[in-house]
């Protein structure tokens, strides 16, 4: 596609792997793993991403809508689909027609399941440990066991739950720990049928690498067993507890734009909406087509930087729907630059110079949290893929 605006989110194939590759390093071979590519791929391009992954060897992707698991079916993905939200009858049917994998929170789910199925249907039964939201309870657990002891419809693949505060998988008390002694009770009415069970997120999971070596300790419930993994937010760069914890990623995206013009202003003059800032000095403005239509928060306005020929530049004035402005005097000043017209801005990852602008900034600055960051970058935001693998 011709790119007419250079305002593009560059995906870092290679990152990706790097970054999949130092994970499944720390994990044993048998350990179920499936990274998540729902949310188009948390704002990366589901195809693209779940292309990468399959050559990398992975077996199973997770999406959480069966329209996304149709849709990287229709793109020729082979791996096994995992599809997490909940689904009715109609929903069981293409399921099964297109070979994914139910997972299932509810009885009428399995007796559709049962209806539609010709031939052993192979499921992952989900419990509610205390997200409150979707799941058996895990006293239902041996009722569940004897629907599907020798069911020859439906085999039991795997157990889940969902941790609803990863961040303190770490704590042998916290809520983490009491949710995946919940799970491993429920799997142990389930052993004659030797399931996956898989409960960590990228917060357990980087809570498990730092306890690999002299913190290890085989008696805390995140080393009791060898607990499942589904990495999102990981594997796309950004660590959910903190930069370096655990191991170290790097960036998948970085959104990119360019200048495109300049604007110098005297002391006293604003810029945009508003006149929400006003310049203290002679000042040299760049003005970047990207804005808040193409997910680029509007909260953001007169908070965030950007890089600007490797140097940080703030965002000032308010972010309009198309653009927003860059107060770039000091970066010019500084490398005595010219001001030119497609010097290329970078939103936030790693700039053409090495210079790191986290997500996590940006989202600290929203009031949010990088998930957002990343799901928010537009459709008009072409994905640009980059890597040996692209």
């Amino acid at each position: 596609m011709d790119m007419f605006r250079r305002t593009f989110a560059e995906i870092d194939l290679d990152a990706l792997a790097g970054n999949v590759r130092r994970l499944r390093a720390a994990l044993s071979p048998r350990t179920f793993f499936c990274p998540m590519v729902k949310a188009n791929a948390y704002g990366h391009g589901d195809v693209g991403i779940a292309r990468a992954l399959e050559k990398q060897g992975v077996r199973h992707l997770g999406v959480c809508l069966i329209e996304e698991g149709l849709l990287l079916r229709q793109a020729g993905i082979q791996s096994d689909i995992l599809v997490f939200r909940g689904f009715d009858r109609a929903g069981a049917e293409q399921i099964l027609r297109h070979r994914m994998k139910p997972v299932v929170s509810t009885w009428e789910q399995i007796e559709d399941l049962e209806a539609l199925a010709t031939g052993a249907v192979n499921v992952h039964l989900k419990f509610d440990t205390g997200m409150n939201r979707l799941g058996f309870s895990t006293g239902e657990a041996q009722k569940l066991f004897d629907r599907f002891w020798q069911n020859p419809k439906l085999r039991v693949e795997g157990l889940l739950t969902h941790l609803w505060n990863g961040e303190d998988a770490g704590q042998a008390d916290g809520d983490s720990a009491a949710q995946l002694r919940a799970l491993r009770g429920a799997a142990d009415r389930f052993k004659a049928l030797s399931p996956a069970v898989h409960a960590l997120n990228s917060a357990g999971i980087v809570h498990r690498l730092d306890r690999a070596g002299e913190k290890a300790d085989p008696s805390h419930p995140l080393e009791a067993m060898d607990w499942g993994c589904r990495p999102g937010l990981m594997i796309y760069g950004s660590n959910p507890v903190r930069p370096g914890f655990g191991c170290e990623l790097e960036p998948v995206m970085n959104l990119r734009s360019h200048v495109a013009v300049y604007r110098t202003l005297a002391p006293g003059e604003g810029v945009s909406y508003g006149h929400t800032w006003k310049a203290s000095r002679d000042s040299v403005i760049a003005v970047v087509p990207i804005g808040y239509a193409d997910g680029y928060h509007r909260l953001l306005s007169n908070r965030a930087s950007a890089l600007f020929a490797g140097e940080r530049a703030p965002v000032v004035g308010t972010i309009c729907m198309d653009y927003l402005m860059l107060d770039v005097t000091d970066a010019v000043k500084k490398k005595n630059l010219s001001p030119e017209k497609d010097q290329e801005v970078t939103l936030f990852g790693r700039s053409r110079e090495g210079v790191l602008m986290p997500a996590e900034e940006l989202a600290t600055h929203a009031g949010t949290i990088p998930w957002e960051i990343f799901t928010s970058v537009g459709e008009r935001v072409p994905r640009v893929y980059k890597g040996g693998a692209a």
